[in-house]
């Protein structure tokens, strides 16, 4: 499987711009700030994401933490690296990644970091 094969839960700290781009690739993305759920606790999301089979996009640490240090189940979590930076800097990491096709199962993370026009994209299968 890869990503697109796969729902998306996109955290409220995603830009829209980058949800569209996400939508008009053909991607299912449910947006946290669409949803009676900004504000929500990571903790709370998680479930969430995980009964709908929906794969996390944040720009926040904290689920990866949550996940190992509390072993929740989880269907996957994308981490765009560095955080808060321009939609653009996502749309174009978010680009090469749909572009690699990476074979993913779940449990996954895929650390996607854009850093000086170079993108490195890190994916850890978890045990499951």
């Amino acid at each position: 499987m890869t990503i697109r094969d796969f729902p998306i839960f996109a955290d409220e700290n995603i830009f829209r711009a980058l949800v569209e781009y996400l939508r008009n690739e053909g991607l299912d993305v449910k947006y946290v700030r669409e949803e009676p759920l900004i504000g929500s606790k990571d903790t709370t999301l998680i479930p969430i994401a995980t009964s709908e089979g929906r794969v996390i996009i944040t720009q926040d640490g904290d689920f990866g933490q949550i996940v190992f240090t509390q072993q929740v189940d989880f269907i996957g979590i994308i981490y765009l690296r560095p955080g808060h930076y321009p939609p653009a800097v996502h749309i174009q990491t978010f680009k090469v990644l749909l572009e690699q096709n990476l074979e993913v199962s779940p449990p996954f993370i895929i650390s996607a970091e854009n850093k000086e026009n170079s993108i490195r994209i890190r994916l850890r299968n978890m045990p499951k």
